[in-house]
């Protein structure tokens, strides 16, 4: 299962920086009132875009949605990616601990870096396993807090993750996200 979720993944970033890059070319001048930063492995930038993908419920996962915060679009994406479970919506979850299944349907947390230095931390199945770009890690979450909230296209994150590697992410932003519909 884990294999088919990375794999999915891998697709959607595909199409995803496809979509951004299309959405940049034509996007109108917005005044921006408020700089927004992520921190991937002690790389800081300003977030000047932000999509998610809605993943509707089916007989085994939540809804979960995909929130993905990037820097202007260079030829190197650099960004931070969240997927996470509409139950686990504003709520403060320790990523050194498992989610666990409270209701009828699994629970899905991802947070992963994008770029240079990808890893993801994946929670499923009330376990966590950490993986650099496809191949499963030894590193495992010496800390790690996140919140997320939503209203509508809304959302804010507050992500602190520090692996035993040393690799790190931070994230500390608010702002309307544009969905993307991913077709099937």
């Amino acid at each position: 299962q884990l294999t088919q979720v990375q794999f999915m993944r891998k697709i959607f970033m595909f199409c995803l920086t496809g979509a951004l890059a299309l959405a940049t070319t034509s996007c109108k001048d917005e005044k921006v009132t408020t700089m927004q930063t992520i921190t991937v492995n002690g790389q800081i930038c300003e977030v000047k875009s932000a999509f998610y993908v809605e993943e509707k419920a089916d007989e085994q996962w939540e809804t979960s949605y995909d929130l993905i915060l990037f820097r202007p679009f260079t030829m190197s994406d650099y960004g931070v990616d969240i997927e996470v479970s509409e139950s686990l919506i504003g709520k403060t979850i320790d990523l050194t601990e498992p989610v666990t299944q409270t209701g009828p349907l699994r629970p899905y947390l991802s947070v992963g870096a994008i770029g240079e230095t990808e890893f993801d931390i994946v929670h499923s199945f009330e376990r966590i396993t950490v993986s650099n770009g496809d191949d499963i890690s030894s590193a495992t979450v010496s800390y790690g807090m996140l919140t997320v909230t939503r209203d509508g296209d809304n959302f804010s994150v507050k992500l602190s993750v520090k692996l035993s590697d040393g690799k790190s992410i931070f994230a500390d932003w608010t702002g309307k996200a544009t969905k993307v519909t991913i077709p099937e």
